[in-house]
């Protein structure tokens, strides 16, 4: 597999971390609060696609399938202002929560222009940063199920990625770090169940729970196998030659 795309599961989790502390001090009358939570927010959000491409950096199919998706973001009028935001933040030190109101329904704050920075969103801040994380996820969401068997170990150990790939099961071993001849000693028909043992021992997502609560979506997975019952051999012996799936 490629670098874990863990890095990237770690990063939308920094990003949640600080939109809900954004929420919570947002709730009382603390500029000072806000703005850095603001800030912290848009540096973990916009390091999410930079470790995706770190993940994948060189990887064809992961190029093909991200280059519209960037032109897209590059086009995007909110994503554009994050990515100005991030860069008048980090490297100027202009912070541009700088507005606000109160009343009954509580205290919202807004974006304010700077020379650095002359067009802000007219949403609220935490409004914008919500639909900016969501979109940001989404993209996570997508990359998870289009392009499974390069960045989740549960769909890339499977039988049908190693086949397409060249590689047998031993391979898998390998890669996972367990000796060659692991399940040597299993019978030749558990064979499926061996590569659902291997993925029992291979990271997955690890943030379904974040698509779950942002997005209502959830991920699909290899589905899980009946208790095993071995095979009964032919009366030749012959349990038959194994091909690739499919």
């Amino acid at each position: 597999m490629t670098r874990s795309f863990g890095l990237v599961d770690y990063k939308v989790r920094e990003a949640e971390y600080f939109l809900l502390e954004l929420g919570r001090v947002g709730r009382r009358i603390d500029f000072g609060a806000v703005q850095f939570c603001a800030s912290a927010f848009v540096s973990a959000a916009r390091s999410v696609t930079f470790a995706m491409q770190a993940s994948l950096k060189g990887h064809p199919e992961f190029e093909a399938w991200y280059k519209p998706r960037q032109e897209k973001l590059r086009n995007d009028p909110l994503a554009r202002f994050f990515h100005d935001f991030r860069t008048v933040t980090q490297h100027i030190g202009e912070n541009v929560v700088g507005g606000g109101s109160h009343g009954k329904d509580g205290t919202l704050y807004y974006f304010v222009p700077c020379a650095d920075l002359p067009r802000v969103p007219e949403q609220n801040v935490l409004s914008a940063c919500n639909e900016y994380f969501t979109s940001v996820l989404q993209l996570v969401f997508d990359c998870y199920l289009e392009l499974g068997s390069i960045v989740d170990g549960q769909w890339y150990y499977t039988a049908e990625n190693f086949c397409k790939l060249g590689k047998t099961i031993a391979d898998a071993m390998e890669e996972l770090g367990l000796p060659r001849g692991w399940l040597e000693v299993a019978p030749s028909d558990s064979e499926p169940y061996q590569w659902e043992t291997l993925r029992s021992q291979a990271d997955g997502c690890g943030i379904e729970q974040q698509f779950d609560t942002w997005l209502g979506k959830s991920l699909p997975r290899p589905a899980q196998l009946p208790p095993y019952r071995p095979l009964r051999l032919s009366p030749s012996g012959d349990e038959g030659r194994k091909e690739c799936p499919g």
